[in-house]
């Protein structure tokens, strides 16, 4: 199916099932397009990203799109990967251990 979004002339593809369960948790039908990413607002939360909420995406992992178009969020175009976390310099220079 195709959602409309208020920033661009331009829709967001998904599953009519993924659709269906955003609705249903309280997610917000109006979406826009900011920073390369589908963002519509949630209840008690701020904006988030739609692709997280589909695949329901842990903490410390980023969505990615396979074909890397940002608008294309059916379930077989996402997936999710760790994101790296580089740990912080110390004030001798030398990296703290993990």
């Amino acid at each position: 199916m195709r959602v409309s979004l208020a920033s661009i002339n331009a829709h967001a593809i998904l599953d009519a099932d993924d659709f269906d369960a955003l609705m249903a948790r309280g997610v917000s039908p109006n979406w826009s397009f900011s920073k390369k990413t589908v963002r519509a607002a949630c209840p008690q939360l701020n904006t988030q990203r739609v692709a997280r909420l589909i695949v329901n995406a842990p903490e410390g992992h980023a969505v990615r799109h396979r074909n890397r178009n940002g608008l294309d969020l059916r379930r077989e175009n996402l997936f999710t990967v760790p994101i790296k976390r580089h740990p912080a310099p110390t004030l001798t220079g030398h990296h703290r251990p993990l």
